[in-house]
């Protein structure tokens, strides 16, 4: 069966994680049919009954965790076992730290569970793997959440100003895959390897500055100060990945992460609202 970009049911297989909750909102917003699956879940992917359309599956969580790795990599031998579409989230972190930044076709070396993650599903013919940088939502256990929890009980962080980090919100990361899977529907040639992240590199201590002042027209955190690490102590996780294949095949241009994280901020507080009323 061919894939159509119009026709197709979603299968979000770790939907109970940042890009996966997004990847369900835009869904119902769009009104394209798709079914959520827990990442430790084994139900079959199987089309409601009547439906006529192409079943496509997006893993929406990367295998840096073990315990992930190893669900990710059952759901994998099931979608190649049947034959669905997928698309792999994965992360900058399957390449050795890189100042300059890394290219899809350049030797991985860094981490062995996302390489062999990634290795895996490009047995599957019609495969989609978006590497992404150091996503961040304002969701549970986020690292921006974890940052905000230790503002509330410091009075200083001490942060890495020293090592370029591309923080990137991961409901674009959810509008990107949309992107794609809208155009490989016309060319299904284009099915293989890209890279997403924001536009704008920073470092902990510059996103912490930014974080902070936005969540100060919320809350008052005004007695929080920032310090720099000091640089033997700043340890480098993971290249700032390229993005120019993926703007230059799909025109898809990155953005900057400050709207977002602006964005995300009136979101999450107004959650707090909510949830304190």
């Amino acid at each position: 069966m061919s894939f159509s970009g119009t026709n197709r049911h979603w299968f979000i297989i770790g939907a109970e994680f940042p890009v996966g909750l997004c990847l369900a909102s835009l869904a119902s917003e769009l009104a394209l049919p798709y079914t959520s699956r827990r990442l430790d879940s084994r139900e079959q992917l199987s089309l409601p009954v009547g439906m006529s359309a192409v079943p496509l599956a997006i893993i929406a969580v990367s295998g840096e965790d073990t315990e992930n790795a190893g669900h990710i990599a059952e759901w994998i031998d099931l979608l190649i076992e049947q034959d669905i579409p997928l698309v792999l989230l994965s992360s900058a972190k399957v390449f050795d730290y890189n100042e300059v930044g890394s290219l899809e076709s350049d030797e991985v070396t860094g981490d062995p569970l996302l390489i062999a993650l990634e290795n895996q599903a490009r047995k599957q013919l019609r495969h989609l793997i978006l590497r992404v940088n150091q996503p961040f939502s304002l969701l549970t256990g986020d690292y921006a959440v974890n940052l905000l929890a230790a503002a509330r009980s410091q009075d200083c962080l001490t942060l890495d100003n020293l090592i370029r980090i591309a923080p990137t919100p991961v409901d674009d990361i959810a509008d990107v895959i949309h992107a794609l899977l809208q155009q490989i529907s016309c060319d299904e040639t284009l099915w293989g390897t890209y890279h997403y992240c924001s536009v704008e590199s920073t470092t902990e201590y510059g996103f912490a500055e930014v974080l902070l002042a936005e969540a100060r027209q919320y809350e008052d955190l005004a007695h929080v100060s920032l310090e720099e690490k000091a640089d033997e102590d700043c340890q480098p996780s993971e290249t700032i990945l390229d993005s120019k294949l993926i703007k230059h095949t799909f025109g898809i241009k990155p953005k900057p992460w400050r709207q977002a994280l602006s964005r995300l901020m009136r979101r999450y507080y107004r959650a707090d609202e909510k949830t304190d009323s």
